[in-house]
């Protein structure tokens, strides 16, 4: 167990000069500081000051309006998790470790979505009877620049060898810096666009993955920009090739190993437990909200059309990629997989709230109903009616809107997340709505 002495040894016998700590924001973005090792110790117990305000930037880092944290709120404080802590493969001298959020008392700040996350799986082990593991499977864009415009790195094809074999020296020194700041893959692949990877990562208990998840995505920046590449985790970055998803696998062991998500007895034919099926029924009932949480950005509902296998419509399926929630064929262990989110997500933010929806749907013991066996995308508007199956939110605005009435979310992530987080979406929104873009420009003027 990494400890506070432990990381200070580390520091001192590998000659660590820099250390980062870091935290997101509820727009997604990454803020920290810098640290020399003399003030390493006193951060790690007192924490490192931060204004309030912080919290209330969109992700075009602009303050909003009507914040709930102004100048003449105070500080809190970050506090690096030991637990996270790792050398940086790819600085010099320079290591990183994430961190809780707490006020002038030392007590969770109430508006810090890892500590939400924390709270609420310490539910789950009092309520459900055990722990809760979550595995992040992250598409991602390589591209470079060609004459100042931005595109694919390479032209491999969909789970070709191509592509691994192209892109090498990137893919193996993202994996071999992953693993040596304690972040294990399981699968790599090319992925139905050009350019475009998916990175499996190895199921972890769920604040353990949510922390790697973040790992992810700074370093499949940082090692692709090292190459001369631009490594995005942009949802839609192309209007003609496929889009970059973010999938959440969900489970649930007891202390003996028990998996009770599992019911070989189950008289769906899934083999999946009543546990299981509330859970999934609390991700549907809050589904339309969830969209809010794990597609955060304008460009997320691009990505997200009929079709596209993308999930464009609140409903649960195996072995089904057109839905919401997909629970993988018998010949794997029984969990599910959450489809909602892609990389511009805040992933503490994002566990918290499935975790938060499942809870309610096994304390209410929710429904899901019957399993659609088919592609969604292809049902008419009168099919979908009388199967109940709904759309997924076609906007940001909606979404938020969705998120707005529902209390119950509110309640459990902490009402100060959930209000401001409303706050800065609508905002992002409302800037996206007053921009004019040059394709507009172009079929206006010349039709009008």
């Amino acid at each position: 167990m990494m400890t506070v002495d432990k990381v200070l040894e580390i520091v001192e016998k590998e000659q660590v000069e820099f250390i980062r700590v870091e935290f997101l924001d509820y727009a997604g973005v990454t803020r920290g500081r810098t640290l020399r090792p003399k003030q390493l110790r006193d951060a790690m117990e007192k924490g490192v000051n931060f204004s309030t305000a912080i919290m209330c930037f969109d992700v075009f880092d602009e303050y909003i309006p009507n914040p709930t944290y102004g100048p003449n709120d105070g500080d809190f404080f970050a506090v690096p998790d030991p637990t996270t802590f790792a050398i940086l493969p790819y600085r010099k001298n320079t290591a990183r470790m994430l961190c809780d959020l707490v006020d002038v008392n030392g007590d969770p700040w109430p508006g810090c979505p890892r500590n939400a996350l924390k709270r609420l799986l310490n539910e789950v082990e009092t309520l459900l009877g055990g722990k809760m593991f979550m595995a992040f499977e992250q598409e991602a864009y390589l591209l470079k620049e060609v004459n100042g415009v931005l595109e694919p790195a390479d032209q491999s094809h969909c789970f070709s060898s191509e592509g691994t074999d192209i892109q090498e020296d990137f893919i193996q020194e993202f994996v071999y810096s992953l693993e040596a700041m304690g972040v294990e893959t399981e699968q790599i692949s090319s992925e139905f666009g050009p350019g475009q990877l998916e990175i499996n990562l190895k199921y972890a208990p769920a604040l353990k993955a949510a922390d790697d998840q973040v790992t992810f995505s700074h370093l499949y920046k940082q090692i692709a920009r090292d190459k001369g590449m631009v490594g995005t985790l942009m949802p839609k970055p192309f209007p003609h090739l496929a889009g970059s998803g973010l999938h959440v696998h969900i489970s649930l062991y007891d202390q003996a190993g028990e998996n009770l998500f599992e019911d070989l007895t189950d008289q769906r034919g899934l083999d999946m437990s009543d546990k299981a099926y509330h859970f999934i029924g609390g991700l549907l009932k809050h589904g339309p909200s969830l969209i809010a949480i794990g597609a955060p950005s304008i460009n997320s509902y691009k990505r997200m059309q009929p079709g596209s296998w993308a999930p464009a419509h609140v409903c649960y399926g195996a072995g089904n990629r057109s839905v919401l929630v997909r629970i993988p064929e018998k010949r794997r262990a029984r969990r599910f997989e959450y489809r909602g989110a892609d990389g511009t997500c805040n992933p503490y933010l994002l566990a918290a709230c499935l975790v938060a929806a499942g809870l309610h749907g096994v304390q209410n013991q929710m429904n899901p109903g019957e399993p659609a066996d088919l592609d969604v995308s292809k049902l008419s508007e009168g099919q979908l009616k009388e199967r109940g199956i709904t759309w997924v939110p076609r906007s940001l605005s909606q979404a938020v809107d969705y998120l707005s009435h529902d209390t119950i979310l509110a309640e459990t992530i902490g009402r100060s997340i959930w209000e401001e987080y409303i706050k800065i979406k609508r905002t992002e929104w409302d800037k996206y709505s007053r921009y004019v873009s040059d394709w507009e420009r172009k079929v206006f003027t010349s039709r009008f």
